[in-house]
């Protein structure tokens, strides 16, 4: 009887239509597929198939987040760092402030490698910061290496005014923002206070809204839509958006438009019923006397920035809710605010046999 024949071998073409249907979100599965096979890795390893990898699902996934307060390893390239504490995490790169230092830290979480920034204050506290790519040519589908800018913005309460600084590590040189007026701001609550990048432009959660426009140096200010906690973020159609917990359940979504007359406001886009979102027990938990607590701790934990996943903090935990799809997941303790690191992770061919890549 003679052998059987072996399956016909799929085109490389089809192979990578394939593979561009593997979830980002699942880098597991790309791993997988690298150690199966030789002709398999050299596919997935190819600087074409990454870029276009990249091109088909656009927005990089959740990989992992950082917390607020001292820093524990989330990924295999960093070891930990007690007095590290988190200020911002954007196109492939985390940013901390060393306590006690007079530097920040900007981490490639992927690779462990790290540059310090010097302060550009030496009495620098109150402060909150963001970093972000200036790689030229970078399209920040998966930013890797190149050049970045650091925004620093601290509000100064006896001053009345806001200041800002922006860093460039092209240039490795600080320059200062045009100083905005800024009564009544509280510096000891904006310590690694959220920002958003739109456009141009940086927009920072401090006692109202700060924007500052990167093209032009300047910071202005302009009201949150309600008082409160909440965050600002990225809405739906790409323009500044913000959100909070309103009535105790209710997520709340706003957008930043121009009105009838060309002035620009807020329009409540859209409210979701967090008991609805969240799974059963997650806004209550009862204690070991019976105490049934109730959800008034209820807060935005964290953004993913440019998508429509939101963490959400409980009684019981710190919760990943995609406001697309509905999925959600609890992730961590509750109680913590969280910065998302979002990446695509695709497998090299030298690393695929140990189970690494980028």
């Amino acid at each position: 009887m003679p052998p059987p024949r072996p399956p016909p071998v799929l085109m490389e073409e089809l192979l990578e239509e394939v593979f561009f249907r593997l979830p980002p979100d699942e880098p597991a599965w790309l791993v997988r597929a690298s150690a199966a096979c030789k002709p398999w890795r050299r596919i997935l390893a190819d600087r074409g198939f990454r870029r276009r990898y990249r091109e088909f699902h656009r927005t990089p996934p959740v990989l992992g987040f950082f917390e607020k307060g001292p820093i524990y390893s989330h990924f295999p390239a960093q070891a930990d760092h007690p007095d590290w504490h988190v200020m911002d995490c954007r196109h492939g790169r985390a940013l901390f402030a060393d306590i006690g230092k007079s530097y920040l830290i900007v981490l490639d979480p992927m690779t462990g490698h790290q540059r310090r920034v010097p302060s550009p204050s030496n009495n620098l506290i109150g402060f909150t910061a963001a970093v972000l790519c200036t790689a030229q040519g970078c399209d920040h589908h998966g930013c890797q290496d190149g050049h970045f800018l650091v925004a620093v913005v601290r509000p100064k309460k006896f001053e009345e005014i806001t200041s800002g600084w922006l860093y460039s590590s092209e240039t490795d040189l600080w320059t200062e923002f045009a100083s905005v007026n800024h009564p009544n701001a509280n510096y000891f609550s904006n310590m690694d206070a959220p920002s958003v990048l739109v456009g141009d432009a940086l927009y920072f959660n401090i006692d109202g809204v700060i924007e500052c426009q990167l093209g032009t140096l300047r910071l202005s200010t302009f009201e949150k839509p309600i008082d409160g906690n909440g965050t600002v973020m990225m809405a739906e159609d790409g323009g500044l958006g913000y959100a909070a917990v309103v009535d105790v359940t209710d997520l709340t979504l706003w957008s930043r438009e121009a009105g009838p007359e060309g002035a620009m406001g807020w329009t409540k886009l859209r409210v979701i019923d967090l008991k609805a979102l969240l799974p059963d027990g997650a806004l209550f938990i009862t204690t070991q006397y019976g105490i049934s607590r109730s959800p008034r701790s209820l807060m935005i934990s964290g953004i993913a920035e440019g998508t429509q996943v939101i963490f959400v903090s409980t009684w019981v935990g710190s919760y990943m809710a995609d406001l697309k799809s509905g999925r959600v997941r609890m992730v961590s303790r509750p109680g913590r605010k969280v910065f998302p690191y979002m990446n695509f992770y695709l497998p090299a061919m030298e690393a695929a046999s140990t189970g690494q890549g980028q």
